[in-house]
């Protein structure tokens, strides 16, 4: 039906997040942004393409995946 909108439920919004001050944000963005390059680009790519950010929910949760990772390995 032409008007309605498909809203992700809140299990499909929910994941764990990134728990770390700014600083440590900007101290490791370098590193980070080395590391988690794919993911990253993967989802700006599917954002850019889709022009729907629901339709790229999975290369973000791959994001945040990469993320959460690398700042447990450094801290």
């Amino acid at each position: 039906m032409p008007g309605q909108v498909d809203i992700p439920t809140l299990s499909d919004l929910s994941v764990e997040e990134v728990n770390v001050s700014s600083a440590v944000l900007k101290a490791a963005a370098h590193h980070y942004g080395s590391q988690c390059d794919k993911p990253n680009k993967e989802f700006m790519l599917c954002r850019w393409e889709e022009k729907d950010p629901r339709k790229c929910l999975n290369e973000g949760r791959k994001v945040n995946e990469c993320a959460l990772n690398f700042f447990s390995s450094i801290l």
